[in-house]
């Protein structure tokens, strides 16, 4: 389904609730434990889940549960949104699902929103 940015900028002021961004970073490495530490940022932002049509789900690349997330490209508190990418999470409505795959929405230079394709 084709949005412009407008209709996308509407949907989530609409039907948008305040939704958690998840960065993953990795931490240094201990040589006693032999593990590496990870650390979470979190980030919130309004968006909201829907789901894919099923003539999408080809249960290769969209698989069956996956669902898309549309972000605002601004954080609840006003500033931008850092991007998301493949290692991050979402969390909300009483799930934590892992990103999948990132299209930044564009108009003119700046990015509008995010489309993400998530998966629990």
């Amino acid at each position: 389904m084709a949005f412009d940015t407008y209709t996308l900028r509407q949907l989530i002021k609409e039907h948008g609730l305040s939704l958690t961004l998840r960065k993953k970073s990795v931490g240094a490495y201990d040589d006693l434990t032999g593990t590496v530490t990870a650390t979470n940022t979190d980030y919130t932002v309004r968006g909201y889940f829907y789901d894919y049509t099923p003539d999408m789900v080809d249960d290769q690349s969209i698989l069956r549960g996956d669902r898309r997330v549309v972000l605002d490209s601004k954080l609840v508190n006003g500033s931008a949104t850092p991007e998301p990418d493949a290692t991050d999470q979402i969390v909300g409505l009483g799930d934590v699902v892992n990103i999948v795959k990132v299209m930044e929405i564009k108009s003119g230079s700046g990015a509008t929103c995010y489309l993400l394709q998530v998966r629990e």
